[in-house]
């Protein structure tokens, strides 16, 4: 019997050890696929967990780290060291959920990052096209070491420190740093200025002023050259433009002490605006000057240049308009009629210049006074100009009359062209200077002998005045470089001989 039970119950001890071991794997396989579902349902931390510390470099090496730890890990990789064939069936499990893991967490934190800077900017109401902004958005999350950029390498360095946790409280610490209601302030000034860019400023059109160019141009009640004249303005008037169109402007101007509006037309005004003053002054006189004018034009012409003189800076444009200037004036002081100059309009006009202008009884007319022109010259010396306004100045008559006395004669010639070659002897106009003397001393140089016109000094003051002018004269001349010096200088001599 016993020989007999022993070879039946080899058999049945195999199965029963057969059975055994299906069971226990089975027991075995049940457990691992629960443990994947369980560590699946807690593998995401709340945004309120703590930070997990980082593990030490040994355990870094044997395990792969996870975001978090969890029980059934534990209790994975006990059953792991219980059963090789399991373990490898589990850690390749737990290898493949850790990754899905990791890949949904830098979803989540890429996820995150976004929102949170959207939720960031949303709150501080910060436009994330503004460089400005965005600089100190930087410099914000730089001093609090909350940037996207730290989290990153903290999050190298510490694997298992999740975005979750670290981009809420970059929210909270924005929060508790920036004061709200600065960041209000910033965020509409930024809006204002996000605002003013987008849409153009609204201004008020301005007409620029306008000059009359011409003279006395008339002032109508409708714009149309047809149209009633009301008024009329003078030359160099500047005017409010109150309207326009291609050929009128509706201007406001002075008629009798009361501010008044008409029409005038364009082609007769200029904006003051347009280019500088100078210039455009310049034009005016080369558009309006005449040797000969009206005393109406004249007048108007130099009381123009009276009022912008103050205006013009030193150069050759300056020098020819002041010039102009008061050869204007000595143009309307020659249309004065002798016998009118009391009555109106002419009184008011000379009564206004008498500090420029004197009067020659012998000729019955107004001059202007020579020292005008010299100070004129004077004042533009080193401009190519000069020479025109001593050439001007020399052709200018002095008042009174000589009467044949010599040292008056001597005088003159010397204050006129022998001042002006004395200032330009290689002027443009020293020939023609030269000449006008020559021909100035011929009459008294043929009465020398006979003395029946002109007549020499007759006490010691005016000898010596005489023999200044003379002596003057003669060193004058003979710089020149002109061969007809030498008949002029001969000429000096005599007169000099004969009034001795």
């Amino acid at each position: 019997m016993f020989l007999r039970f022993t070879k039946f119950s080899r058999p049945v001890h195999g199965i029963i050890i057969a059975l055994l071991m299906l069971f226990t794997s089975a027991l075995i396989a049940v457990t691992v696929e629960s443990a994947p579902q369980r560590n699946k349902a807690k593998a995401t931390p709340t945004p309120k967990k703590k930070t997990t510390p980082t593990p030490n470099k040994k355990t870094q090496a044997k395990t792969k780290p996870t975001p978090s730890k969890t029980k059934t890990n534990k209790n994975s990789t006990q059953t792991a060291t219980k059963n090789k064939t399991a373990d490898k069936r589990n850690e390749k499990t737990s290898s493949k959920t850790a990754s899905k893991t990791t890949d949904r967490n830098k979803n989540s934190k890429t996820a995150n990052t976004k929102n949170s800077k959207q939720t960031l900017a949303a709150n501080n109401k910060i436009p994330s096209k503004t460089a400005k902004n965005d600089r100190n958005s930087k410099t914000n999350e730089k001093n609090r070491n909350t940037s996207p950029s730290n989290t990153k390498t903290a999050a190298n360095k510490n694997k298992t420190t999740t975005a979750i946790t670290t981009k809420p409280s970059v929210v909270r610490t924005a929060a508790k740093t920036t004061p709200k209601p600065k960041i209000e302030t910033k965020s509409r000034t930024a809006d204002l200025n996000k605002t003013a860019e987008k849409t153009p400023e609204i201004t008020t059109t301005e007409f620029p002023q306008i000059i009359v160019t011409s003279f006395s141009v008339p002032v109508r009640n409708q714009a149309n050259s047809s149209a009633q004249m009301v008024s009329n303005v003078k030359l160099g008037t500047v005017l409010k433009v109150t309207e326009k169109n291609p050929a009128w402007y509706k201007v406001q101007y002075s008629d009798g002490g009361k501010n008044s509006t008409g029409w005038i037309s364009a082609n007769a005004v200029n904006d003051l605006n347009a280019s500088g003053k100078t210039e455009l002054y310049r034009q005016i006189v080369e558009r309006n000057y005449k040797p000969q004018m009206d005393f109406q034009s004249a007048s108007e012409f130099y009381e123009f240049l009276s009022s912008v003189n103050g205006e013009l800076e030193v150069s050759d444009k300056s020098a020819e308009i002041e010039l102009k200037r008061l050869l204007a004036l000595r143009s309307a002081l020659k249309t004065i009629p002798a016998e009118r100059r009391e009555t109106a309009p002419y009184r008011d006009f000379l009564k206004s210049r008498e500090k420029e202008i004197v009067y020659n009884e012998p000729g019955g007319e107004w001059l202007v006074v020579s020292n005008e022109f010299w100070n004129l010259h004077s004042k533009y010396r080193q401009t190519s100009f000069s020479d025109t306004i001593a050439w001007e100045a020399a052709n200018n008559t002095l008042p009174g009359e000589c009467e044949g006395y010599v040292n008056c004669y001597l005088f003159d010639m010397r204050m006129r062209f022998g001042e002006y070659l004395n200032l330009h002897p290689n002027g443009k106009n020293s020939a023609a200077a030269l000449k006008n003397m020559t021909d100035y001393l011929s009459p008294i140089v043929a009465d020398a002998p006979q003395k029946t016109v002109y007549n020499g000094p007759t006490d010691v003051t005016d000898r010596a005045e005489f023999n200044n002018l003379i002596a003057e004269l003669r060193t004058i001349v003979a710089r020149l470089q002109f061969v007809e010096k030498e008949k002029t200088l001969q000429q000096l001599r005599t007169i000099a001989e004969a009034y001795r």
